[in-house]
């Protein structure tokens, strides 16, 4: 089958929705599918960076339409190069990816005027959460109920990564109950098969302290990072360690921490074998964010065997079995997360434990060869 996806970035940019897109298409590539990716040269968000980036990448090929946004913000760009690129297609589905973003607009076209089959998955985030948080809600409703309701009922199936997410969208937007399949986000079991070590990563940063509480992922505004800082003073005995590109509020992250004295290192954009070993040289995982659709890198961690502390929203408690691979507390309660970081850091078998009950149940429900699979179906009963 030939399957178009679009999406606003794709790797090597950084973010949980692009590898989870290009999982997708290197899946269905290996399976035999003509996937072809359109997207923009958008390296991240905020701030708006462009970047020459390669037009394949693990064979897929890759269209990267230059990127225009008429107030610096990716959710207000434009791509105009992918509406006749999307419209001339030979293709026999397409599947878009993250709503509010305008490959979904250029889609919604196509499908109108060429009736292709259309999939999208939405990697919804409340109003809240978006377009600026409360300072743009009142655009981010008009959106919703009209622009948006339109996109989801146009789509043949909406795909949500996770049931939260789907509950979330049927509240705030409007969609068919029927059109949602709620298929999970996976890893690459084959790249943590092996449980990674921390040995390139300690020779590499060799200034890293023994004990390390790692964040992994973009350093962006609802990351809940402050939170983590703050909890930081409950466990002295470690240091923080985020990895991830910095999304805006990496030097304000610095300060905070030097003010309470906290040993904070921040490493930015590693490539894929430094960042697994990452994984290796922690202790635990900790992911405060005020909101997740499901959490790429809460599988990764339990893939590593590592236990997890996270806040308890969104889709975060269908990756994280509360009690069994990790530890959950509220979103805004640094004291309750320093808490529970400081509770694993000092019971080394109880953090065993939920690292390896985790690794296990990754092995068994999230692997990328089963998801792509379950995405295959869909696509053969819609075409």
């Amino acid at each position: 089958m030939r399957v178009l996806q679009g999406c606003v970035r794709y790797p090597p940019a950084p973010g949980g929705a692009e590898t989870h897109v290009a999982a997708l298409a290197e899946g269905l590539q290996q399976r035999g599918h003509d996937v072809t990716v359109h997207t923009t040269d958008l390296w991240s968000e905020t701030p708006f960076t462009r970047r020459e980036m390669p037009s394949q990448v693990n064979g897929v090929p890759v269209t990267r339409h230059r990127a225009r946004s008429p107030g610096g913000e990716a959710h207000y760009v434009l791509a105009p190069g992918m509406v006749s690129a999307f419209l001339a297609a030979e293709t026999d589905l397409v599947h878009t990816h993250s709503y509010g973003y305008f490959q979904n607009s250029t889609a919604l076209l196509r499908r109108r005027l060429r009736e292709t089959p259309w999939v999208i998955t939405p990697h919804f985030h409340p109003t809240w959460s978006m377009w600026g948080g409360a300072r743009r809600l009142g655009l981010r409703r008009v959106y919703d109920a009209t622009v948006g309701r339109e996109t989801l009922a146009a789509a043949d199936a909406v795909v949500c990564v996770s049931r939260h997410e789907s509950e979330l969208l049927l509240a705030e937007v409007g969609c068919d109950p029927a059109k949602i399949r709620v298929i999970p986000n996976g890893i690459h079991w084959e790249t943590w098969a092996d449980p990674p070590t921390g040995a390139r990563f300690r020779k590499t940063f060799p200034q890293l302290g023994e004990r390390l509480v790692l964040y992994a992922g973009r350093l962006a505004t609802n990351k809940g990072l402050p939170d983590l800082v703050s909890a930081a003073a409950s466990f002295p005995e470690a240091e923080l360690l985020l990895v991830g590109q910095d999304m805006g509020p990496g030097e304000a992250l610095d300060a905070q921490a030097a003010a309470a004295g906290i040993t904070l290192h921040r490493l930015g954009h590693l490539d894929n074998d430094l960042y697994r070993s990452a994984f290796g040289a922690a202790e635990l995982l900790a992911l405060p964010s005020d909101y997740e659709a499901f959490g790429i890198v809460l599988l990764e961690a339990a893939a590593a065997g590592l236990p997890v502390v996270a806040t308890r929203v969104g889709g975060v408690p269908e990756a994280v079995a509360e009690g069994e691979t990790g530890l959950l507390v509220d979103y805004g309660d640094p004291e309750a997360l320093g808490a529970a970081i400081a509770s694993l850091l000092s019971d080394a078998t109880a953090a065993a434990a939920l690292g390896a009950a985790g690794r296990e149940r990754v092995t068994r429900d999230f692997t990328w060869e089963s998801i792509v699979g379950r995405i295959e179906a869909l696509y053969a009963e819609l075409h």
